[in-house]
């Protein structure tokens, strides 16, 4: 039916400043002047050598602010040594953003039901920021399963527990059950 993930453990490296942009095309090979402001891409960090240094899903908040959704390794580490020796103006941060999941052929409906039916709306990897019950979200139309996902990426740190039980409130109907990206 439907499942609820805490990936929390994801944690984002956000880059930010005037040259933001030009850095973050730095850090992929992927061509970015494709990627639209509201838009998510699946992309490769990659090493100096050609190697992977990881495949995170990357956000493009606005003109000059990127978040790479990274599930391990130190692509944070990573990009601070690049932007050390790169000229470029930018940030490198951690921002406070914690993202959960809620995946399967019902989540449509559970989405629906908890942000307004206009956040099916959706394309596959895009975004946009809202709120339930002045909590405040990004939800993306992404996720790491072959059915229909969303990411929701909760703002506000001290709102973990009520976003919890509202995503479980919504997702009663629809049979929703707490699961892990690794439960097979």
């Amino acid at each position: 039916h439907v499942t609820v993930w805490d990936v929390a453990v994801e944690r984002n490296v956000e880059i930010t400043g005037p040259d933001g942009f030009r850095f973050a095309q730095l850090l992929t090979c992927r061509d970015l002047s494709t990627c639209a402001v509201g838009q998510g891409k699946y992309v490769l960090i990659t090493a100096p050598d050609g190697g992977i240094v990881n495949d995170p899903v990357m956000l493009r908040l606005d003109d000059n602010t990127f978040w790479f959704a990274c599930a391990d390794s130190d692509v944070r580490l990573y990009a601070l040594g690049l932007a050390a020796t790169a000229g470029l103006d930018v940030e490198v941060n951690e921002p406070k953003a914690y993202p959960l999941q809620i995946q399967g052929p019902k989540s449509k409906d559970v989405v629906g039901d908890l942000f307004g039916r206009e956040i099916l709306d959706l394309r596959y990897y895009w975004f946009g920021r809202t709120e339930v019950d002045g909590i405040p979200v990004i939800v993306t139309r992404t996720g790491w399963t072959s059915e229909v996902g969303y990411e929701v990426y909760l703002l506000d740190g001290s709102r973990g527990v009520d976003l919890w039980e509202r995503i479980m409130d919504a997702g009663r109907p629809y049979d929703i059950r707490p699961t892990g990206p690794s439960d097979i």
